[in-house]
């Protein structure tokens, strides 16, 4: 029987959570799926869960951790589908949503890609798309002015005092994807929900594997619009998607994969000059980070604070190099 969606899950110790995405994509009804889950030496029984609940399941278990992008890239080489769905360990597919999302790509042959609407735990809408990054961009999201400025009010004064100065960047910052009610075309889509084509994957080709975690998404976001190829938000379907919960809570190393990760991002995709731009934000803001963990680690003996410290030292260094 030919297979309309392959669905691949990239998992690394999340058992409970892997259960229930399992569970929602068994319950969902679309006919004619595959689903791959590939296991990065998981060290709490999700292999064998997999393996003893779910038969039709077609499990690949690495004997290290691999990444992200190549563990991804393993189930879509096995895969047939017609499309590929990536999808995260840590979200719940709710009925009907990954029907919509290849029905759009059926009808939409410029479509290369293509997401849903994703929700956060509480049903409130979660960001899931983008427009193009910058390096303005990153400093709203490090400093964190981009949760100050997200409400209508202040993105309004924004709007009508700062618009000359600030400009295209803002207004793409802010642009309202994820609330939008109709399909739109976008820039950017979150790797915890990306629906492909089959011949764009063929077209492009795989996730780049020297990034081992973040980015890689975007990366390849980036690449498929290069090549000519559109990317969707298609709102009609939904999928719950429990922020950061797919790391399994164990990457000890989250700052330095983020920003080993970023460099290389803005090296493959940008000029030297937002490349030195992006280093100077990082260090800027890790610097002052770390200046902040300064107090709690070393007078109040807060040993959270430390481990951020060295955290932040680690980032500084990559800044450097």
């Amino acid at each position: 029987m030919a297979v309309g969606v392959s669905i691949v899950i990239v998992n690394f110790c999340t058992r409970q959570l892997l259960r229930d995405c399992l569970e929602s994509i068994r319950n969902e009804g679309t006919p004619s799926l595959e689903v791959f889950v590939v296991d990065n030496h998981s060290n709490d029984g999700s292999a064998d869960m997999v393996r003893n609940d779910f038969p039709e399941v077609q499990l690949i278990q690495n004997d290290q951790n691999l990444g992200f992008a190549k563990a991804n890239n393993q189930g879509i080489r096995l895969s047939r589908g017609d499309h590929v769905l990536l999808l995260n360990s840590d979200t719940v597919v709710r009925p009907g949503a990954i029907q919509s999302m290849a029905e759009f790509l059926d009808s939409h042959p410029e479509a290369g890609g293509v997401t849903c609407r994703l929700l956060n735990a509480d049903g409130t809408i979660q960001a899931c798309v983008s427009a193009q990054p910058s390096p303005l961009l990153l400093f709203f999201r490090l400093s964190s002015l981009s949760k100050v400025f997200r409400g209508n009010r202040i993105r309004g004064l924004l709007r009508d005092h700062f618009g000359f100065f600030l400009g295209r960047t803002l207004r793409c910052y802010f642009a309202p994807y994820s609330n939008s009610n109709s399909a739109v075309e976008v820039g950017n889509i979150s790797g915890a929900c990306l629906m492909l084509r089959r011949s764009a994957i063929e077209h492009v080709g795989l996730l780049d594997e020297r990034y081992f975690m973040y980015f890689e998404d975007m990366d390849y976001c980036i690449r498929l619009r290069n090549a000519g190829w559109k990317l969707y938000y298609v709102p009609s379907g939904e999928v719950f998607h429990l922020v950061g919960q797919s790391s399994g809570g164990r990457m000890r190393n989250y700052s330095v994969h983020s920003y080993q990760s970023l460099f290389r991002f803005y090296r493959n995709h940008f000029s030297a000059w937002s490349v030195a731009r992006v280093r100077v934000i990082v260090l800027v803001m890790s610097s002052l980070r770390w200046l902040w963990n300064l107090v709690p680690g070393t007078l109040l003996n807060s040993s959270a604070s430390r481990r951020n410290r060295r955290d932040l030292e680690r980032v500084l260094r990559l800044c450097l190099e």
